[in-house]
């Protein structure tokens, strides 16, 4: 009976406490206070994201909801606030100061402190006037309770002793004797915190408000990485190609948040302006920052303080908060860094938690593309202007051609029914590393070259000879110019023990005037890339391109001509 009692007591002790806790806890989480939740994240090539937020609570007594997780980054103009029903009156951005109060434990330097960390212990106390006496540290006089003491504080403590109390200076103690003595001393340190906080106005009040709050931000990458297997080599020409995403997260912390990352580069124009509402440590004019134009020349004259920096400032505070923004993404090569001339496209991925700080990489796609087998060489002669060119033996050769090398490539179909982005792609076959190149920007049922290695058994020579020379043969500017006739010889053979497909580009300064073997001749204006210090008029000179297509046998030779003249001054 009385066991049950005791049981029944402790359960209502136990529902008192904690209804008790549970009050307390309401109580600290004053009313208006917003909790957002990460709802998705949008991440582009470029280190950009778009960041979806949610949350929901009941408005305080004057129509507010109040958020201190304020965003650390925002491009201007993309910092939206929506609720799902009422009015959002609207949101003001600020900062909060407050205090708080922290216990903490001290390492005891003074007497004083030492007699507070063990009052109600026996001692043994020396004076300086070394009377011994021995006691209980009873209690301890001091004009303020709280470590630090001032300077000079008077401070005594009572000594219970057998005889009776003994009031004693602090001041005049030599030695103190406790055994196991505790030389810590708890104190209270007050803190001041100024923090970012976010408010929004609502019409009604204590009603229960659902918000969604959406930003553009940087700090979010995605690297596209491919992975093509050609698969064995008699088997029929088909490649497996894999997608994956590498993740930079430089952000914010994202905890099971789903990820959208896309093919393509929205336009935002103002994408290197932060945010007013973000509160970042310099304020700046941020539609001047942007266009100087929007704001007219009078700007200058506003009394406002965030309006009268120089524009030097601005230049100095825009390009630190860059170099903030790209703070910890790794420097990618111009042609892994998105363009936004393609389309956008959107590859759905699972949640994700991924801190700030960490990387990620999350397989997107396999598929089976067709691909074909090329040997592409690029012939561009670079001839120096007669006219220009350096007298005496330090000129071994008119001709400057690239290296003479027979690229093997391979031509990938995108049978898939979404575009391939421009990516670093592995090349392999089977368990064999053929190499590693660019995979560029392909549209579906479209192809795309990717370069393999250089081919050891497919070689060209190029050589042409002077056939004619005419003086005096056009007069421009003023200038006599000469015409030069030529005849290029391209001779390419085929030493593999299988049939390749060919293609050979020759360019050149100057007009083609015939093509051998049905080679398809594209004129087009002067390329100064044609030339080395080219000193004649742009106008007397065309630029040349002439293609072949051929499957060469084993063994096999192709040699075809182009007939083709130029002007050069007298």
């Amino acid at each position: 009976m009385l066991l049950a009692m005791f049981r029944d007591a402790r359960v209502c002790l136990f529902a008192v406490g904690f209804v008790s806790l549970a009050a307390i806890a309401q109580a600290a989480d004053p009313p208006g206070k917003l909790m957002l939740k990460t709802e998705r994240v949008i991440a582009f090539k470029d280190g950009y994201c778009l960041v979806i937020k949610r949350g929901e609570a009941a408005a305080n007594e004057e129509g507010q909801l109040y958020l201190d997780d304020v965003p650390d980054a925002a491009v201007l103009g993309s910092f939206w606030a929506t609720p799902t029903q009422g009015r959002l009156v609207n949101m003001v951005a600020g900062w909060k100061e407050a205090t708080e109060e922290t216990e903490q434990d001290f390492l005891c330097k003074e007497t004083i402190e030492l007699l507070l960390a063990n009052q109600g212990r026996p001692a043994k106390v020396e004076m300086h006037d070394k009377t011994l006496l021995s006691g209980t540290i009873h209690e301890v006089l001091v004009e303020r309770a709280q470590a630090p003491f001032p300077v000079g504080a008077v401070a005594n403590f009572i000594l219970r002793t057998d005889d009776g109390d003994v009031m004693l200076p602090a001041a005049q103690v030599r030695s103190l004797t406790v055994k196991e003595m505790n030389t810590r001393l708890p104190r209270t340190v007050t803190t001041s915190r100024r923090t970012k906080r976010l408010t929004f106005q609502f019409d009604e009040a204590r009603q229960k408000q659902e918000l969604r709050l959406i930003y553009f931000r940087p700090g979010v990458r995605w690297i596209p990485t491919y992975r093509v297997d050609l698969g064995d080599k008699n088997a029929k020409k088909t490649a497996q190609i894999e997608l994956q995403a590498e993740i930079l997260n430089e952000a914010e912390d994202l905890a099971d948040v789903p990820l959208d990352i896309v093919v393509g580069v929205p336009n935002f124009r103002f994408r290197q302006t932060p945010s007013p509402l973000v509160l970042e440590s310099v304020l700046r004019n941020a539609l001047l920052d942007s266009d100087p134009n929007l704001m007219g020349n009078g700007i200058n004259t506003l009394s406002n303080a965030m309006y009268s920096q120089r524009s030097s400032e601005f230049r100095r505070d825009a390009a630190m908060a860059n170099a903030q923004a790209q703070q910890g993404t790794i420097d990618l090569p111009n042609e892994l860094k998105a363009a936004g001339t393609q389309d956008q496209v959107v590859y759905h991925l699972p949640k994700l938690t991924l801190g700030k700080g960490e990387r990620a990489a999350v397989p997107i796609f396999k598929a089976v593309a067709p691909y074909r087998d090329i040997y592409t060489w690029d012939v561009h002669v670079q001839r120096p202007d007669i006219d220009a060119a350096p007298s005496g033996a330090g000129l071994q050769s008119p001709l400057t051609l690239a290296k003479n090398e027979v690229w093997h490539q391979i031509e990938l179909t995108n049978s898939t029914n979404v575009p391939w982005t421009t990516g670093a792609a592995l090349i392999m076959q089977g368990q064999q590393p053929l190499s590693q190149e660019l995979l560029t920007y392909t549209p579906q049922k479209n192809e795309v070259r990717v370069p393999v290695t250089v081919s050891v058994d497919t070689r060209g020579s190029f050589s042409e000879k002077e056939v004619g020379r005419e003086l005096n043969s056009l007069s421009w500017a003023g200038y006599a110019y000469a015409r030069i006739d030529k005849l290029a010889t391209l001779h390419l053979c085929n030493n593999k023990p299988v049939a390749i497909e060919t293609e050979i580009t020759l360019r050149l300064g100057g007009k083609a005037d015939q093509a051998s073997h049905e080679g398809a001749v594209t004129l087009g204006a002067f390329d100064a890339a044609d030339w080395v210090q080219y000193q004649g008029h742009p106008a007397v000179n065309n630029s040349s391109r002439i293609v072949w297509r051929v499957k060469l046998q084993p063994g096999e030779t192709f040699e075809p001509t182009v007939k083709y003249h130029y002007f050069t001054r007298n």
